[in-house]
């Protein structure tokens, strides 16, 4: 095994904060090179000359367990040497205490200063180098990244008595160093483990796409997680992004043609027969590691067993291609602007078609890496466009800070990953701030700058949808303002908060009567119709009970706009997509392929009705094996209709409709169908709680079945929810 590297011997350094903050320009702009979900990276420079990467992790806020990631990146960091894991030169872990103004006084808070240094590598993430026609990566560049990345998860693997589960391998967590070795990075979420144990998880990790099936359903975590995450990886180095979406469409031998094919076609001539079977073998090994029974799957040393077999042509070879090469710099011509977001000339909001050629651009923010003495490879930034509208004002930014009393903490009404939400007051008719009490109210969001959602196309989308949708169920967008490092979205005010609060009865908010969930359902179904119309034709893609709003009247309000896309049009059948949403509501077709559609809406609804008729979370770890997904723990109640009372809320105190609540499990069944084909409209799915909200009045409804009286309450302790069954065994 490769386990010696040309990494220095030197254990990683303990950095002062002062020290980082001199060698990134105090953490400048320029010297910023990369964003992740836990902190910002910057390019410095020690006295000795070498330049590394400085992860700054984020400061504390809700949502991001950073201490715990930032233990696991360094110590597991610690206790690995390999060429192919990118090295850790040292870590920063101060405390130190800062005056700060709370409530209007000025007071002395601890700040926790975080970082994580590692190696500088030239070539960036292996995600901006893939795409579906050419990168620049021929097919032995490719061979030597694959092997590179599998022999370096062998070694965490089987380097050491402990095993290192990696738990979130994908391209953009693979680093290329200038001669395109690849390097493992970000082990935030890594873990120790016994490799011959099956262990679990209380909450989502990893990102989805690549998470094994078992975990998905049950949370378990084998060796085998990191083998489904390297199979989809080899499987998009090898075929693409577009590629791989095609492969829930065929066989496995088709889909090996067709790769196979792709590259005779690339390299422009028959494939050598060495080449022709690394490539069909590299394929052979992904589709086995992408089996659903992690079983058939093959341990990272099998798979590393089975490469080094592989012609030794292709090997000898490497060390005569010249990987990498692309076009030199004055050929790179004709380069034409992406008209995703470009105004569509029948509906005045965007193009049905994204990639369509648009006017030559003159100027473009781009980044060139030095591959080779003679060519570079370009990879192009083109900033999103937010469309104007009539509909929407552009605010300043001292004007939504006088709005909000210079953004008091008495005005906070929440804050998440995204930032935070603030009260506001202004005229209803000219939109400009004035006094509290006076005007209407308005929420105003301030994107943090180190926000997990403040990136442009984020915003654009949030913008441009909601600037150009008017419907009595979505939320109302009054305005923007970007200035400078300022990023604001003011919408109307909804002051019953979202729905989700609700169902799990977080601070002052009560449950929800039968009759209000149903007009809730309704609004929601509404909504989503609309969306799905001919005339708009948008999949929401992030459907969920945090994004519906209750006004004070009960009335449902969609928001959250910022995964929002265009349908397919045409001959399309679906779109494909990187996999983006909220845990638990993805339709399974969504996330084994990418493949998106009206139906994936769908199935989120589903899982929406579910909730509102059990008061259950979606995902929920501490019930029993297999139950954890709230659509694998209620679909045997519900398709037996003597048990659909079972799961019941039981805060809605009996008092409800069975007839009603019959329909509303049935509808909910059709819409979390495995088979997206025999899911209904979201027209059809309003008709049906049309037909509900007709129905006869609640009704004390009490089950006797056998002798025994089955009900259903909650458990509610610490904000989780779980089922208790009488009589039925459960619990």
């Amino acid at each position: 095994m490769e386990n010696e590297s040309q990494h220095t011997s030197a254990m990683p350094r303990d950095f002062t904060f002062q020290l980082l903050k001199q060698i990134t320009n105090d953490f400048s702009e320029d010297n910023r090179i990369g964003v992740g979900g836990y902190g910002l990276v910057y390019k410095g420079t020690l006295d000795s000359g070498e330049v590394i990467a400085v992860k700054k992790l984020y400061y504390k806020h809700p949502g991001l367990d950073s201490d715990k990631q930032f233990q696991n990146e360094c110590t597991n960091l610690m206790r690995v040497r390999h060429q192919n894991i990118v090295r850790l030169v040292g870590y920063c872990h101060e405390i130190r205490h800062k005056c700060v103004e709370h409530n209007g006084k000025y007071v002395f808070a601890m700040v926790e200063d975080r970082a994580l240094c590692f190696e500088y590598l030239e070539g960036g993430s292996l995600d901006k180098h893939l795409s579906d026609e050419s990168c620049g990566f021929g097919w032995h560049a490719r061979y030597k990244i694959i092997k590179g990345i599998c022999e370096g998860l062998n070694y965490l693997h089987n380097g050491s008595k402990e095993s290192i589960f990696h738990l979130d391998l994908k391209p953009a967590n693979i680093l290329l160093d200038r001669n395109m070795m690849p390097k493992i990075g970000d082990f935030g979420l890594s873990r120790l483990f016994d490799s011959t144990e099956t262990c679990s998880t209380k909450g989502i990790i990893g990102t989805p796409g690549y998470m094994p099936p078992e975990y998905i359903n049950r949370f378990h975590i084998t060796p085998k997680f990191d083998v489904f995450s390297l199979g989809v990886t080899i499987i998009k180095i090898m075929a693409g992004h577009q590629g791989y979406s095609k492969l829930a469409d065929m066989s496995s031998q088709e889909f090996i043609q067709l790769v196979h094919e792709k590259w005779e076609k690339a390299l422009q001539t028959t494939v050598l027969s060495h080449t022709s079977h690394g490539v069909k073998k590299c394929i052979e090994i992904a589709l086995r590691c992408v089996e659903a029974d992690r079983v058939k799957r093959p341990t990272i040393a099998e798979v590393v067993d089975e490469l080094s077999k592989i012609d030794t042509a292709i090997i000898d070879e490497l060390n005569e291609i010249d990987t990498a090469r692309s076009s030199p710099i004055e050929q790179v011509t004709n380069l034409r602007s992406n008209q995703a977001f470009n105004p569509c000339v029948n509906s005045g909001m965007f193009s049905k078609g994204g990639g369509k050629d648009g006017k030559m651009i003159s100027s473009c923010s781009s980044q060139a890496i030095r591959a080779s003495s003679d060519s570079v490879l370009l990879s192009v930034d083109i900033k999103c466009q937010i469309l104007p509208s009539a509909s929407v004002k552009i605010f300043s930014y001292d004007n939504l800070r006088l709005a909000t009393r210079k953004f008091r903490a008495n005005t906070l009404l929440g804050e998440g990953g995204f930032g935070r939400v603030y009260k506001g007051w202004i005229d209803e008719n000219t939109l400009s701030p004035c006094k509290p009490g006076t005007g209407i109210i308005v929420a105003v969001k301030r994107l943090s700058q180190e926000s997990l959602q403040g990136h442009q196309e984020w915003l654009a989308a949030e913008v441009n949808y909601l600037g150009h949708l008017s419907h009595p169920n979505l939320v109302k967008l009054f305005g923007y303002c970007l200035e400078d490092e300022h990023q604001l979205l003011v919408y109307e005010f909804i002051p019953r908060g979202s729905l989700d609060n609700h169902l799990y009865r977080r601070g002052p908010c009560q449950p929800l009567s039968w009759n209000l969930r149903m007009k809730v359902a309704l609004g929601a179904a509404k909504a989503l119709a609309y969306l799905h119309c001919a005339e708009t034709n948008i999949i929401f893609r992030d459907f969920g009970s945090s994004h519906i709003l209750l006004d004070r009247d009960y009335t449902a309000k969609l928001a959250g706009f910022g995964l929002a896309v265009n349908g397919p049009v045409g001959e399309e059948s679906h779109l494909t997509t990187r996999v983006v949403g909220t845990h638990g509501y993805a339709a399974p077709e969504y996330i084994a392929t990418g493949h998106l559609t009206q139906k994936c809406d769908i199935y989120c609804f589903g899982v929406l009705l579910l909730e509102m008729l059990s008061g259950l979370r979606v995902l929920d770890p501490n019930r029993p094996a297999g139950e954890q997904h709230l659509v694998d723990c209620a679909r045997p109640y519900l398709e037996h209709k003597h048990k659909i009372r079972c799961v019941i809320d039981a805060n809605l105190g009996g008092i409800y409709s069975f007839s009603a609540a019959q329909k509303i499990a049935a509808l909910a069944l059709e819409c979390v169908c495995l088979d997206p084909k025999k899911r209904p409209t979201m027209d059809a799915a309003v008709s049906v709680l049309e037909g509900v909200q007709e129905d006869e009045e609640p009704e004390a409804a009490e089950h006797q079945e056998s002798g025994k009286k089955v009900t259903a309450s909650a458990s509610r302790k610490n904000g989780k929810s779980r089922w208790n069954i009488f009589g039925g065994g459960r619990s």
